[in-house]
């Protein structure tokens, strides 16, 4: 048969190569086998997703139940579709959006879709990892600009660290704001004592990408409500508006089946487990430093007291011993871990990391090069996005505006956005970045659209 993308991935599968990436279900091992039966339309027998009415209605109300929302959606587009309808819902075109320097990309695209525009917080950055940290400060950003209208947290981050959520929405809430939460990477919070509070029950809209640690098809996402602070009438119409008028029910169906494993429990208990024995083992037989982060099954670990980068090990992981990683920065591999791993994954896994680190030199200085702040006054994604552009070097692109948001992906969190004046530094960082082996978006072969 001649279909490339049907037989790359055919033969990818028959590799059976161990995954610690997403989706949650690594490679179909936790999937019901019966999915692709599901997959139909909108018929009379069928319900529909835009329009629910019975077992929709249902599966709905026991996702709402499960989590402790008011009112939940099932989505298919995955967790860019809650995002810009949360964002479209609780804002109107030229009010002002606050948000976390580590957003995704699809917050500063929706800005540019809806007019919205963004005041962004910079980040506070892990000394030790080069990551960002969970800590934000709004109360200052909220005193100084009147504009605000409502606030956007990434909770966990992709390396599974959470903000204080429920400080942040007491504070939201005494200024009349609603706050919204991207929780694309913990839909499986509620599943065990050790992990994290799950923000679907405080914060006004929240997001969750069940696909990412659940066992659910990529594109399965949930999205929870809660609060008089969001258009609801608004809400649904922007979710009819994003997501496709012919929704998979394969994907629906596997959200459902997710939300089903996580009420009794879905064998998390035993991943946490596994991973904690893990993350002692490599502490304990090498100079890796495993991050003590909120999410006990998002495992960080950091290779700075060696002379490779994390690109470098994600590489010969991939290459020498077939495992998959989630991403790799600069010093850190990033690994998900989900009840469809199995302890022999972690056995190949610690002996491929013992391989790669036993003969590396340690490194003589420590790796200090972080992300440049991002712009600190108000940026109109829109008006980069729809102005008139022009493609010029990349290099040569300092002072001038950027029509595109240019991030490393994954994580996907931008390092120059959409109406953001580009500076030397960011420059020389994304350079450096492409230089030691990082995929950015954003840019192509060396240029960037930048306003005329």
């Amino acid at each position: 048969m001649n279909a490339p993308l049907y037989n790359k991935l055919i033969e990818y599968h028959k590799k059976n190569r161990i995954s610690f990436a997403m989706p949650g279900h690594k490679n179909g091992r936790g999937l019901a086998e019966d999915l692709i039966c599901c997959d139909v339309t909108e018929l009379d027998e069928t319900d529909d997703l835009h329009r629910p009415r019975e077992a929709v209605k249902e599966a709905q109300r026991l996702l709402a139940r499960l989590y402790g929302a008011e009112k939940s959606y099932i989505l298919t587009c995955g967790s860019t579709a809650g995002i810009q309808a949360a964002i479209t819902a609780a804002l109107n075109p030229g009010e002002t959006l606050l948000a976390a320097s580590d957003c995704h990309m699809s917050v500063i695209n929706t800005c540019a879709l809806s007019g919205v525009k963004l005041r962004i917080i910079p980040r506070v950055v892990d000394k030790e990892f080069l990551i960002p940290s969970g800590a934000v400060e709004i109360e200052g950003m909220l005193d100084k600009y009147s504009d605000i209208k409502a606030f956007l947290v990434t909770s966990p981050n992709y390396y599974g660290i959470c903000a204080d959520v429920a400080e942040l929405a007491d504070t939201c809430h005494s200024r009349g704001i609603p706050l919204l939460v991207d929780e694309a990477h913990g839909a499986h919070f509620i599943a065990d004592e050790r992990l994290p509070e799950s923000a679907a029950p405080i914060a006004d809209a929240v997001c969750q990408s069940a696909h990412k640690t659940l066992n659910a098809l990529t594109g399965a996402a949930y999205l929870h409500v809660n609060g008089n602070l969001i258009n609801r009438s608004r809400l649904e119409s922007a979710l009819s508006m994003f997501q496709t008028s012919s929704p998979s029910y394969g994907i629906a169906a596997s959200a459902d089946t997710a939300r089903a494993e996580l009420e009794t429990g879905g064998g998390w208990k035993r991943a946490v487990d596994l991973a904690a024995e893990f993350k002692r083992a490599v502490s304990g037989n090498t100079k890796i430093i495993a991050l003590e982060n909120d999410d006990k099954t998002r495992i960080v670990l950091n290779f700075g007291a060696y002379d490779i980068t994390g690109f470098n090990v994600s590489k010969e992981l991939s290459e020498k011993y077939g495992i998959d990683i989630e991403m790799a920065d600069l010093t850190n591999i990033v690994l998900i871990v989900t009840p469809s791993n199995s302890a022999e994954d972690f056995a190949v896994l610690f002996d491929a990391l013992w391989q790669i680190t036993r003969g590396l030199k340690r490194k003589e200085q420590p790796l200090k090069i972080e992300q440049p702040p991002v712009c600190g006054d108000i940026i109109d994604p829109k008006a980069a996005f729809f102005g008139g552009s022009e493609a010029i070097q990349f290099t040569e692109s300092e002072d001038r505006v950027s029509c595109r948001t240019v991030t490393a992906y994954p994580p996907g969190t931008p390092i120059i956005l959409t109406g953001e004046k580009i500076t030397r530094e960011a420059i020389e960082y994304i350079s450096y970045l492409q230089n030691i082996g990082a995929e950015i978006t954003g840019t192509e072969n060396g240029e960037i659209e930048v306003l005329k």
